[in-house]
C-alpha cells in the first residue's frame, strides 16, 4: 500500500479491516519538494473488537503517536527511539517507560480527535525535537504528550502514514478526516483531495495552560529567592529587573525597537538566540506576548532583563529545536531606539 494515491487511501481507510489481514500501515505520498514540519490527521474510532491491546494513530520514519486502550483502560502514546532524551511534557504523563510517554486518558468511541507530530531542527548542533499532541474535543483543547531529542537526526518529517490494528481477532477501526502536512514556511498541503480550508492550530491556550501557568511561577519566584534570577518584579506575569537605566523616552508596544539582546533557558542557562555585531529591528507587536508586556517598562538606552513564563512565550508549540515546549524564558535586551509609528 506504500506510495498509494491519497484518494485511494481514502476508499481503503473506511472499509472494515478483514479478518485475516494484519496490523494495517496506510502511507501517504509526501513529494521531496514539500519540507513538512507537522503532520496532522483527524481521527475517529468507530468500533474495536476483541480484548487485547488495540491502537491506532499517526507516524513518521522516527516517531508516532497513537490512541490505545486494553482490559486495563485506555491511553495516548507517544513513541520514539529509545537512545532519544525527553526534554518536555504534558501533566500527567507517565515518563517511566523508555522510548515512550503515556497519558491516561479515557478516549470515546465516535468522538473526532486530532493527533499531531511536529519537528523543530537544527543542523548546525545535528539535532531535532519531536513532538506529539492531540486535540481533545470535550476540552475544545490541545494537549501536548511530550517532546523528545534525537541527536543525528536532522531532517523534516518523512513517510507519514496513518496506522491501527487489524489482526484476526482484534481491531479497531478508525475513520480518518482530514490529513495535512505543513510546510516550514508554514504553508498547508491537504493529503486528501476536497478538502480546502487548511486547519488553525492553536497551542497557546490548551489543555494544561492554568495549572503549567501557575507552577511556572512558583519556579521563577523559587530561583529568584535561591539567586538564580534578579528580574522579582512583576508585570501581568513577566519578572523583570532595569540593568540599566535608560535616558531616553519611554518604549510603546506599538513602536519598532532597535535592541541588542540575549535569549537563554532559565531551567539551564542555554542560549538559544543572540544579536552579534548590529542590533535586531523589529515591530514589538510581532513578538511574543512577554517582550510586549515586559519591554514598554524600559527607556530608549535602557537595558531590561525579563523573564516569560511559557504561555506568554512561546508556548507548548515547536518553535525551534533549543527552545522546547514549556520553557521559560529568560531575555537581556538594550534598547538601542524604539521609533513610533508612522
Amino acid at each position: 500500500m506504500k506510495n498509494c494515491l491519497a484518494g485511494i487511501l481514502i476508499l481503503i481507510i473506511s472499509i472494515p479491516a478483514n479478518a485475516n489481514t494484519s496490523d494495517t500501515t496506510l502511507h501517504y505520498n509526501l513529494p521531496d519538494t514539500v519540507k513538512a514540519i507537522q503532520f496532522m490527521a483527524e481521527m475517529n474510532i468507530q468500533s474495536i473488537t476483541g480484548k487485547k491491546e488495540v491502537f491506532a494513530g499517526i507516524k513518521t520514519d522516527v516517531v508516532s503517536l497513537s490512541v490505545e486502550a486494553d482490559r486495563k483502560g485506555k491511553e495516548v502514546v507517544f513513541e520514539f527511539p529509545g537512545s532519544a532524551l525527553v526534554m518536555a511534557t504534558g501533566l500527567n504523563v507517565d515518563t517511566s517507560e523508555k522510548g515512550e510517554l503515556e497519558w491516561d486518558y479515557d478516549w470515546a468511541i465516535h468522538e473526532t480527535y486530532k493527533l499531531l507530530l511536529a519537528v523543530a531542527t537544527d543542523s548546525a548542533e545535528n539535532f531535532s525535537l519531536y513532538s506529539g499532541y492531540i486535540w481533545l474535543p470535550r476540552e475544545n483543547k490541545w494537549k501536548l504528550i511530550g517532546t523528545c531529542k534525537i541527536t543525528g537526526q536532522w531532517n523534516t518529517l518523512k513517510d507519514p502514514a496513518v496506522f491501527y490494528t487489524s489482526n484476526r481477532k482484534t481491531a479497531i477501526l478508525p475513520r480518518i478526516g482530514e490529513v495535512w502536512c505543513q510546510r516550514n514556511n508554514g504553508s498547508w498541503k491537504n493529503m486528501n483531495p476536497g478538502i480546502l480550508v487548511a486547519p488553525i492550530i492553536n497551542l497557546f491556550s490548551h489543555a494544561d495552560s492554568a495549572q503549567l501557568h501557575q507552577s511556572e511561577i512558583k519556579r521563577i519566584i523559587e530561583a529568584t529567592s535561591g539567586g538564580n534570577t534578579d528580574a522579582a518584579k512583576n508585570i501581568e506575569g513577566v519578572y523583570y529587573t532595569i540593568l540599566k537605566e535608560g535616558t531616553g523616552r519611554q518604549v510603546s508596544v506599538n513602536d519598532t525597537v532597535v535592541a541588542f539582546y540575549k535569549g537563554y533557558l532559565l531551567a539551564n542557562g542555554l542560549v538559544f538566540d543572540q544579536t552579534r555585531d548590529k542590533p535586531a529591528t523589529f515591530p514589538l507587536r510581532r513578538l511574543i506576548k512577554g517582550w510586549q508586556l515586559g519591554l514598554p517598562v524600559c527607556k530608549v538606552g535602557g537595558k531590561i532583563k525579563l523573564v516569560i513564563p511559557s504561555g506568554l512565550g512561546y508556548s507548548i508549540r515547536t518553535r525551534a529545536a533549543k527552545i522546547p515546549p514549556n520553557s521559560i524564558l529568560v531575555f537581556e535586551i538594550e534598547v538601542v531606539d524604539a521609533k513610533p509609528p508612522l
